[in-house]
Parts: structure tokens; C-alpha cells; sequence
């Protein structure tokens, strides 16, 4: 684990020094903390398998995995392609998520099993701040809880969730808690969201959603899934709903990703009492895989990745009205 020191003097060193000489700050792969990465816009008009959209402190981001990299745009106007985003960072290896408290940006590294942290500086570069390192095996996904003021950080092998809080007045952020949930350790878990009092897993190897208790991590409640959608995702709290994403059945086989909602956890133990809304919210059964839904400002945001010739990778906004109605708000880039 690296630990940043005197970080206000390395922002302002990186400012100075990328205001004075421009073109002289450059990012290689693993160049590590203190890093500038300079602003440069996306080489390639698609992204590839790409896990999560999210806006975040009014950025739109796209976590572009098999690209090792993140692209950022701070425009109203997202454009059809993705030549007019602009690359955050991209020394990392398979990234998977990103999270902020409005001040940095915390990305998981996932075949690093890396976790690192950023912030923007006056000239509009990012600028890698901290590099956590050993953070299990594969962290999958992250998110900053505003209610504790933590980062949450799931490390999808080893049943750990690990917890960075940012010290007031720094930029400083500090490993603060590693909780353990046995019953998933080896058992691949891509995802959790927190809701309420409580956190959901959606654990492919357990075959489906667990649920514990956010302060304590004890177990709440599991539902198994049927065959049909055993590749587990994420499921969030959307209104009346709940979402749950696939990636594929139990079996691994991707033509059966897809979006179903239902108004309860228990509702995704049969297909009978779920609804398939994969199409609702932008996307092709068998041709595009749906993956994380990001909450930012009300809105849900989620990823769909193409798997098919000619079919690129696009991200859906949604909302529910007051009745339960899909509100589908945006279906690009």
C-alpha cells in the first residue's frame, strides 16, 4: 500500500508544472501516484466492454474495461461517438467502477487488485493522488456512502468489503475497515448496493442475491435465482421496483443476458413473477449484455455492452414515474 504525503504540494506542483510546461507531464502505464495524465480526447469512436456510465459532480464518466482506461466528458453535449470524450486515466488493468464525495475520484484497478484515488486539478488534468494495493482479489465495484462519508470497495473473490473514509480538510483518504462476509468467500460477486440499512450482493457463485446488514455485515436474507438468470449483476432500488442485471444464465450462456424488474427481492426467485425490460431501457436480448446501474442525482444509469458484429457498447439513463412507468432519457453514446 502506497500512502500519499504533503498531497496539497503535489496538486500544486502538478498545476504549476502542467501550466508552465505544457506537454512535458506525461502518464505511462503504472506511473503510479502523483501521476498527471494530460488531457487528451479518445482514440476510438466505441468502448469495449465497458461496465458502468455514471455523472459525477456533474462529469459523465464511462469506465471503458477492456481498454484499461476512463473517459470523461464535462459537455451538455455527449455527442454519437466517443472521439469527443476526453481520457481520465488509462494505466490501469480491466478498471471496473468509479465513485466520488465531490471531491476525489475513487477507481477500482481490478486486475491490479488495485484501488486508486484522483482528483481534477485548475487546468483540467486528473491527477493520481493514492494507490492501494492487495485489495483482495479482483475489486469489482465501489461506491462513496454519503451517510458514513465512506468509500465502500467489494473484492468479488475473496467476501471482503473494504472501507476507505477521506480525512476532513485533506485530500488524504485511509483504509478504515475490512468487513468479511464468509459465506462468499471464492464465490465470484460482482457487484452490491446499499440500500437502506442493509446491502445487496448479487454473487454469481451463490447463485443469486444476499443480503446483510450494513453496520454489522450479518446475514439478512438470500434469494436463489432460477438457471435463466444466473449470471448475476447488480439489482438496485428503482421506485416501486427492483432491478436486477444479467449477464448470462447459469451456465454462462450470454444470449440470455438481460434486465428484469420486480417489485420485491423474493420476486427474482421464478420468472413467472418477474418482467423481462431489457428493451425498455435501450437494449437487444442476445446481442447486448446489460451490466452495472450506477444512481447519481435520481437518475440510473446503465451499461450495455454489445457482443455481437456491428453492435457497439451504449449507455441508457432511466427513471421511474410516480405509477412505476419506465422513463427511458437517454440512449447514448
Amino acid at each position: 500500500m502506497k500512502r500519499t504525503k504533503n498531497l496539497f504540494g503535489i496538486i500544486i506542483f502538478a498545476f504549476v508544472f502542467a501550466f508552465l510546461i505544457p506537454g512535458k507531464v506525461h502518464a505511462a502505464p503504472g506511473a503510479g501516484m502523483g501521476t498527471v495524465f494530460p488531457v487528451k480526447t479518445s482514440d476510438s469512436p466505441e468502448s469495449a466492454v465497458s461496465t458502468q456510465q455514471v455523472c459525477l459532480n456533474g462529469i459523465n464518466f464511462i469506465v471503458d474495461t477492456y481498454h484499461d482506461r476512463i473517459l470523461y466528458n464535462d459537455s451538455e453535449n455527449l455527442g454519437y461517438n466517443l472521439f469527443s470524450w476526453k481520457v481520465m486515466a488509462d494505466d490501469f488493468n480491466k478498471p471496473h467502477s468509479i465513485s466520488s464525495d465531490g471531491l476525489i475520484y475513487l477507481v477500482t484497478d481490478t486486475d491490479n487488485n488495485r484501488v486508486a484515488t484522483y482528483t481534477r486539478i485548475p487546468t483540467g488534468e486528473f491527477i493520481e493522488l493514492q494507490s492501494f494495493e492487495n485489495v483482495g482479489i479482483r475489486p469489482h465495484y465501489c461506491v462513496y456512502d454519503a451517510p458514513t462519508a465512506s468509500f465502500y470497495v467489494w473484492s468479488s473473490y475473496t467476501g471482503e468489503m473494504y472501507i476507505y473514509k477521506r480525512t476532513a480538510g485533506s485530500f488524504n483518504v485511509t483504509l478504515s475497515a475490512v468487513k468479511k462476509i464468509p459465506a462468499l468467500y471464492g464465490l465470484y460477486t460482482r457487484s452490491f448496493t446499499i440500500d437502506g440499512n442493509n446491502i445487496l450482493l448479487c454473487s454469481q457463485g451463490a447463485g443469486g442475491i444476499v443480503v446483510v446488514n450494513k453496520r454489522t455485515f450479518g446475514f439478512v436474507g438470500a434469494y436463489p435465482v432460477p438457471d435463466e438468470l444466473g449470471g448475476v449483476v447488480q439489482v438496485v432500488h428503482v421506485g416501486r421496483h427492483y432491478y436486477l442485471t444479467t449477464s448470462s444464465d447459469r451456465y454462462g450462456n450470454m444470449n440470455m443476458a438481460r434486465t428484469v424488474r420486480s417489485s420485491s427481492l423474493a420476486g427474482f426467485m421464478n420468472l413467472a413473477t418477474c418482467e423481462d425490460v431489457t428493451a425498455y431501457l435501450g437494449g437487444l436480448t442476445g446481442l447486448q449484455i446489460p451490466y452495472y446501474i450506477t444512481e447519481s442525482g435520481g437518475l440510473y444509469y446503465v451499461r450495455l455492452i454489445g457482443q455481437a458484429s456491428g453492435y457497439e457498447d451504449k449507455g441508457s439513463v432511466f427513471t421511474e414515474d410516480a405509477f412505476g412507468n419506465i422513463l427511458l432519457l437517454s440512449t447514448r453514446p
